[in-house]
């Protein structure tokens, strides 16, 4: 998706503004410090200025950094902030913060890095007592029959894909798939998973079950995810589908290998495992005639035996070409010469680093744009 789409659907979403600005209201006090960590466009930290922030550390690792500063920089407060291009994680801010405000929650509300980036924000931006938003999570699931969620898993076996190509059902089947769920499709109510407490010390794994009631008979595709966020005492938001002012976020679907029968009255067993810092969620869905479905998004991942090789602690690992280009490009800039002449005196001496002149000159631009001050 384009940067500028993903974000428009952010800034549009009027639901999820009013809650951020109501609890922007309740938390920002006159003269604070803010992190925002993912600012994106920076429309949190506008708020927060508005509401009487002193000051704005705007930190994002994409080239949406420079939309957030031109946007400081329209609206008059460009001397108000500070911009870092960077993973919140590798950002070292001149100062403490009053506040760190992000909205890192995902379709599961874990499930795109926010335990981890707050908890390590906590750790290293926040003045004792600092504030974060948001504080809180609930996880929910329910059971879901719906062919177009799980349309990602069957297209696999659709006769337009070659036959040889039909095992990457796999992946998809151990793969977690942003949809839009709709009230009819869920087999019975939801269930709470657990809580997630966002000021604590970030927990390793997640780990919840949860008896699923099943309301009426039908086929069990998988299970669907949600969340409630709680952005600071008494304000919240959420994708739930069965909520009235929802915002406009996809829900997580979790599929099954194949769908199977389910009755009214009937309780399915699911339990989730998750481990926010690398990002993997495992499910297992028992129903009560004994059959058992496991999943991972480790096994939807398609890793070589020479990927999984890479990972070992025990290996000695040795630069690629790409690590010895890189290392070359980066052991020109001595603060005197200028990008020009880097390209210049790389071409010069590594005429084969790239098979063309032009894939080296794009390299070079690449690398100081991305790893050069």
């Amino acid at each position: 998706m384009n940067p500028l789409d993903e974000h428009l659907g952010y800034v549009t979403d009027r639901i999820r503004l009013e809650a951020f600005r109501a609890a922007v209201a309740l938390t920002v006090r006159e003269g604070c410090v803010v992190a925002d960590l993912g600012c994106g466009t920076g429309v949190l930290g506008l708020m927060c200025l508005e509401a009487g922030a002193a000051r704005i550390f705007a930190i994002d690792s994409s080239e949406m950094i420079d939309a957030a500063r031109a946007t400081f920089s329209r609206a008059g407060v460009a001397g108000k902030a500070s911009f870092f291009n960077t993973h919140s994680a590798r950002t070292e801010l001149p100062g403490r913060a009053d506040l760190v405000i992000c909205d890192q929650v995902g379709y599961f509300g874990f499930d795109a890095g926010i335990v981890q980036f707050l908890a390590d924000a906590a750790r290293r931006f926040l003045k004792p007592g600092g504030a974060s938003i948001p504080t809180r999570l609930r996880i929910y699931a329910a059971a879901v029959e719906s062919a177009e969620c799980y349309r990602p898993v069957a297209a696999w076996e659709d006769e337009a894909v070659p036959d040889r190509l039909r095992w990457l059902r796999e992946y998809a089947v151990n793969a977690r798939h942003p949809v839009r769920i709709k009230p009819a499709e869920l087999l019975g109510p939801p269930a709470l998973l657990g809580e997630i407490d966002l000021r604590a010390e970030e927990p390793r794994t997640l780990a919840w079950k949860a008896a699923l009631p099943v309301g009426r008979t039908g086929t069990l595709h998988g299970v669907a995810g949600w969340f409630e966020c709680e952005l600071t005492d008494g304000v919240w938001m959420t994708n739930s589908p069965l909520a009235e002012r929802p915002i406009n976020r996809p829900q997580a679907f979790l599929p099954i290998r194949e769908p199977v029968e389910v009755r009214e009255g009937e309780r399915v067993a699911v339990s989730v495992t998750a481990k926010p810092r690398d990002q993997i969620i495992a499910w297992t869905v028992e129903l009560p005639a004994g059959r058992r479905f496991k999943h991972s998004t480790w096994e939807g991942m398609p890793l070589s035996r020479e990927g999984l090789t890479r990972a070992e602690p025990a290996r000695v690992p040795r630069p690629n070409r790409a690590g010895r280009a890189r290392m070359i490009v980066l052991g020109c800039c001595d603060g005197r010469r200028t990008a020009s002449e880097i390209e210049e005196l790389v071409l010069a001496d590594h005429p084969d680093l790239f098979p063309s002149p032009e894939e080296t000159r794009r390299f070079v631009t690449q690398v100081l744009s991305t790893d050069a001050e």
